[in-house]
């Protein structure tokens, strides 16, 4: 599966020396470990995973450098091409994914919405984010147009066809 990856140049330099880039805890933002936790329950998987891009909208595949949020503004960063084994790649719902990180409940439409959910019913609706037809397209958009990103436990040097340098935006 082509994929796109993008990392501090760091990050490029690590999977060039060792051959693997991993995910790694430390790197992941104190607020949303807890939902990195719930993520890697889920996909049973014994660190973070590494993020990519799968579908970047509904017009591209590849991530669109010259747009703006990728990495912090003026750092030196890498997009990696690559074509992992199918079998090690999960997509998910980009939308629905922040939903995650913001502690929601992901209810199908407007008036399956809970006002009131218990923390289980949230933890629950969580696992539609991997559902990529998920959800009435009036309030979540057309499946088609969504953002898809990837999560994969590893990636390996030998999966790489290209890298870009660029400066984020």
């Amino acid at each position: 599966m082509i994929l796109w990856t993008i990392q501090h140049v760091e990050a490029w330099r690590t999977l060039e020396r060792r051959g693997v880039l991993l995910g790694d805890m430390r790197r992941v933002d104190a607020h949303w470990r807890q939902f990195y936790r719930w993520l890697m329950e889920h996909l049973s998987y014994r660190r973070p995973p590494v993020w990519a891009w799968y579908a970047y909208g509904a017009r591209r595949k590849k991530p669109d450098l010259r747009g703006s949020g990728h990495r912090p503004r003026g750092e030196h960063a890498v997009c990696v091409e690559f074509d992992a084994p199918n079998e090690l790649v999960t997509l998910s719902r980009f939308d629905l994914w922040n939903c995650v990180l913001n502690n929601g409940y992901l209810s199908v439409d407007e008036q399956h919405d809970l006002d009131n959910p218990t923390p289980r019913q949230t933890r629950q609706s969580w696992r539609h984010v991997f559902d990529l037809n998920f959800g009435d397209p009036a309030w979540f958009g057309p499946p088609d147009e969504a953002w898809i990103q990837a999560t994969l436990p590893l990636l390996r040097i030998e999966w790489v066809r290209s890298c870009q340098h660029f400066k984020a935006r």
